[in-house]
C-alpha cells in the first residue's frame, strides 16, 4: 500500500508545486537547435534540484536513471506517471548494466536525463559515468540550472528543493558540453557549467 500512496502522494505535490509556478524559461532554443540536427542529448542537473527539470520535461519520451534503492522505486514510480522512461542502476550499485542500458535507449533516438551527483553524493561532485555515455553515445550534455523565489530546503545530503506553490521559478539551459575525454578535465567543466546555469537562474529571479 505504502509504495502505491507516496509515488501518487508525490506526483500530485509535483503537479501542485511546479503547476503554480510563474516560471521563467531561459535558452530552451539550445535544445531545439541540437533537435535540429539530430543530436542526442543528456540532460544534467544537480540531484537536488531535479524537481522541476523532470516537471519541465514531462510527456516527452526521455529516459531517466533511477537508483535500485527503495527511493530509487518511488522516483521511477513518479518518472513513469510524469511520461518518462527508466532505467534502474547508478554509478555503485548496478553501474555498468544501467550505463549499456543508456547507452542502448540514446541510440534508439531518446534523449536521457542524468543527476552527475547522484544518487547519494557527494553532493555537487560530478561522476564519470555521465561523460562516459556522453563520448561512447557523441550526444552533447545540456546543464539544467534552477531557482526559486520561495522554496523548503531539506536536511538530506543534497540539499533537495521544493518550491512553495505560487513561488517564482527560473529554468536556465545551460551552454552545451561535448565531451571527447573521460578525466577529470571534463568533470571540472561540467561542473563549471552546471553552476553558470544555477547562477543564471538565480540571477534571472533578481532582475
Amino acid at each position: 500500500m505504502k509504495k502505491r500512496i507516496i509515488p501518487w502522494l508525490a506526483y500530485w505535490l509535483s503537479k501542485m508545486t511546479n503547476g503554480s509556478l510563474r516560471l521563467q524559461v531561459k535558452n530552451e532554443s539550445r535544445v531545439t537547435n541540437l533537435q535540429k540536427d539530430n543530436k542526442q542529448i543528456i540532460f544534467a542537473m544537480w540531484h537536488g534540484q531535479l524537481w522541476l527539470p523532470v516537471y519541465h520535461l514531462r510527456n516527452k519520451g526521455h529516459i531517466a536513471l533511477a537508483s535500485q534503492s527503495d527511493d530509487g522505486e518511488y522516483i521511477s514510480q513518479v518518472l513513469n506517471k510524469l511520461g518518462w522512461g527508466v532505467v534502474r542502476g547508478s554509478t555503485s550499485r548496478g553501474g555498468a548494466r544501467s550505463l549499456l542500458k543508456l547507452v542502448k535507449e540514446i541510440r534508439r533516438g531518446k534523449n536521457v536525463a542524468i543527476t552527475p551527483d547522484g544518487p547519494t553524493g557527494p553532493r555537487h561532485k560530478v561522476k564519470s559515468g555521465i561523460l562516459y555515455l556522453a563520448q561512447k553515445t557523441n550526444s552533447t550534455i545540456i546543464p539544467l540550472g534552477v531557482s526559486f523565489s520561495k522554496k523548503k530546503v531539506f536536511n538530506s545530503w543534497d540539499k533537495f528543493e521544493l518550491p512553495y506553490p505560487l513561488a517564482k521559478g527560473a529554468l536556465v539551459y545551460g551552454k552545451p558540453l561535448e565531451v571527447t575525454e573521460v578525466n577529470e578535465c571534463y568533470q571540472q567543466k561540467l561542473k563549471e557549467h552546471l553552476e553558470a546555469a544555477v547562477v543564471s537562474a538565480q540571477k534571472m529571479l533578481e532582475a
